[in-house]
């Protein structure tokens, strides 16, 4: 209460008291008893302060339908077993919202990008959504792409309900189907060959050769002969020297790499970014092996183009 306000209310009173002490002396004075019905009867002024009482607040327990879209995919790769939903795993979810670096989980990134390109998974329902992720999860090593994942998702939404078990991956007949040329390079990347039939191409697997993309191939051939006129047309050289050649080529290919990358998260392809470098057992550009650059520029570049 203001001081103005207790002020005035005090004043209030002494006018009262006043009134009362003027008509007992009237009263004394005359002889005349006074009346109890005609005292004024005086106010007490008394500060008051309201009391205040503590609402009774509901806690409502926070369901699968509170979370968003991308928090289902997380409690899916969290929690890969089906169990009831706690406080504890709510926050784990949540926190992973604001997630960066290191603390980014590279298969929950691809799921989500994967199935934010199925429509029909955008409409369902958080429990049959967490089952769809579940499912798509426990074949997770049979879908190294987007693209079969987004067609195992597929499956699955048209199976019925109690068949969604009986779906597997498709995986028959995957090399048969394939036809040349084929590209592959020795482990070191000193060496690269193009193969025109399969049966040659899984006996160089066999002896630990990797298969690389045609455009790795075309990029090794231009090393190879970039650094072969830097020979002077042969391939005699002392060892330092080469290697200190090869080792600039990493470097360029690795800067041109991550501007690469970084371009796709700034425009909009965070997840395909990190598809990129989980199809190299990768989390970030660091971790991707020298030998292995050309495929991640030769992959960026085509995200960048479609």
């Amino acid at each position: 209460m203001s001081l103005e306000t207790s002020l005035e209310l005090n004043n209030q009173l002494l006018t009262q008291h006043n009134a009362l002490l003027e008509r007992l002396i009237t009263a004394l004075a005359s002889g005349v008893a006074l009346r109890p019905d005609t005292v004024a009867q005086v106010q007490e002024y008394r500060e008051t302060v309201p009391e205040t009482k503590a609402e009774n607040t509901v806690i409502r327990k926070v369901t699968l339908d509170d979370l968003e879209f991308s928090d289902i995919i997380a409690l899916a790769a969290f929690y890969p077993d089906a169990q009831e939903l706690s406080e504890t795993m709510v926050q784990r979810v949540v926190d992973y919202r604001d997630a960066e670096g290191d603390k980014r989980v590279v298969q929950i990134d691809a799921l989500d990008s994967a199935l934010q390109g199925v429509k029909r998974a955008g409409h369902l329902n958080k429990p049959a959504l967490l089952d769809l992720s579940r499912n798509i999860l426990r074949f997770w090593d049979d879908l190294p792409t987007i693209a079969t994942r987004r067609d195992f998702a597929e499956r699955l939404l048209d199976a019925p309900a109690d068949g969604r078990h009986e779906v597997k991956p498709k995986t028959s007949g995957k090399d048969e189907e394939r036809t040349g040329p084929f590209y592959c390079k020795n482990v070191d990347g000193s060496a690269a060959s193009e193969l025109h039939t399969l049966r040659k191409l899984n006996e160089l697997l066999k002896k630990g050769h990797i298969e690389i993309t045609r455009v790795e191939y075309l990029q090794l051939q231009e090393d190879f002969a970039r650094k072969n006129a830097a020979k002077g047309g042969t391939e005699a050289g002392d060892d330092a020297g080469d290697n200190a050649g090869e080792q600039a080529d990493f470097a360029a290919l690795r800067k041109k790499a991550e501007g690469l990358i970084l371009q796709l998260a700034k425009g909009g392809y965070r997840a395909e970014a990190v598809a990129i470098l989980e199809k190299q057992g990768a989390k970030k550009l660091g971790e991707v092996a020298d030998e292995n650059l050309a495929d991640v520029i030769a992959q960026a570049e085509k995200a960048l183009e479609g």
